[in-house]
């Protein structure tokens, strides 16, 4: 009997309220679905709905932006932003199902929103340096501007300073994708080692965050008022939010199982709970940016053509061609012979 309530020592459990509950035991699916009964089947409804509402917005925004005319490059860029949220929005509708796919899930999400913030930052250059080639680079940004004290220097934003710009952007799939990955080994290998050591990494994982985000801003920033109409700000802000949503708010969400404000359910531990409640609120959250992404990038509005004052444009040369013809002198004709043929001649009568 004793050997039977024991704890074995390298297991943690909660320290608070929920002493019981181990939470590296994640159950089957079967199981899960069967302890939260009707509850778990409603909100995996109601999730299917919203995952496939964010999947037609998505192929709406698609069809308008192929109708737009934009450069191919544009195009693709678009297309691998807004399908950001439909992709995370599948894999918490996933996680959402079966408890043990999350962190496998979290990898694909964060892997697609590197690669979406990537795409937003040539979105961004490409779009604001059509009208002006060099424009000064505004480097008091977030996250580094609430440093008064920190000397910035006054650069350019020519191509030497951009390549420097993207290294920084860059390096964010990169060592977030090296991150998961190891996660992911960590997790296969034993669930107690990735809740162990995962702490370690995050230093590193916020380094890359924050490093990605003033790179991304240094260019919103920089290229806003070169470009207004094209509300390069905007659809910056509309990706770091589901950077927001899919690490602050689930670090937030994933302390809340130590306090006791989730139940102990056996076999539910209070982290499947938390993660319950993580997956919800993003299902939620990727369907309302969603709707705001296909609002910006779907408008027929093109960025790519502006029309100047020494541009002239069809109205212009159609009016200028009826001039010409109006002005144009009148023909007199002369008829001639030729080997037996009779030929007419126009030639120009002068006007007085």
């Amino acid at each position: 009997m004793e050997e039977y309530l024991s704890v074995p020592e390298d297991t943690p459990i909660y320290d608070f309220l929920n002493l019981s509950c181990d939470r590296n035991s994640v159950p089957p699916t079967s199981e899960y679905l069967d302890r939260l009964g009707t509850f778990g089947t409603l909100f995996i409804t109601i999730g299917s709905i919203l995952t496939i509402a964010t999947v037609s917005l998505t192929s709406h925004a698609s069809y308008q932006i192929f109708l737009q005319a934009e450069s191919k490059i544009y195009k693709r860029n678009c297309f691998m932003i807004i399908w950001l949220y439909p992709i995370a929005s599948f894999c918490s509708l996933v996680a959402l199902s079966m408890p043990r796919t999350q962190l496998l899930s979290e990898a694909i999400t964060q892997m697609a929103l590197t690669i979406s913030m990537y795409r937003v930052y040539l979105l961004i250059t490409e779009v604001g340096r059509r009208k002006v080639r060099e424009t000064p680079m505004v480097l008091k940004v977030g996250p580094c501007c609430c440093w008064p004290c920190l000397p910035f220097p006054i650069l350019q934003f020519n191509d030497a300073n951009l390549s420097w710009l993207r290294i920084i952007i860059l390096q964010f799939p990169i060592v977030q994708g090296m991150i998961y990955i190891i996660f992911l080994i960590m997790y296969m290998e034993d669930p107690i080692i990735y809740n162990t050591y995962n702490i370690f990494f995050q230093p590193l994982c916020v380094a890359s965050i924050l490093l990605a985000l003033y790179g991304l801003n240094i260019a919103a920033m920089s290229l806003k008022q070169v470009n207004p109409e094209a509300k390069l700000q905007l659809k910056a802000l509309v990706t770091q939010l589901v950077l927001f949503f899919s690490k602050l708010q689930a670090s937030i969400i994933k302390l809340l199982p130590a306090t006791g404000l989730f139940p102990c359910n056996p076999p539910i531990t209070p982290q499947m709970y938390a993660n319950f409640t993580y997956n919800a609120l993003m299902l939620i959250e990727m369907l309302l940016l969603g709707y705001v992404a296909t609002y910006m990038y779907g408008e027929h509005t093109s960025v790519t053509k502006s029309t100047t004052v020494n541009e002239p444009t069809l109205q212009t040369i159609t009016t200028i061609n009826l001039q010409a013809q109006m002005n144009k002198p009148p023909m007199a004709t002369i008829n001639t012979t030729h080997n037996g043929h009779n030929q007419h001649v126009q030639l120009p009568r002068n006007v007085a």
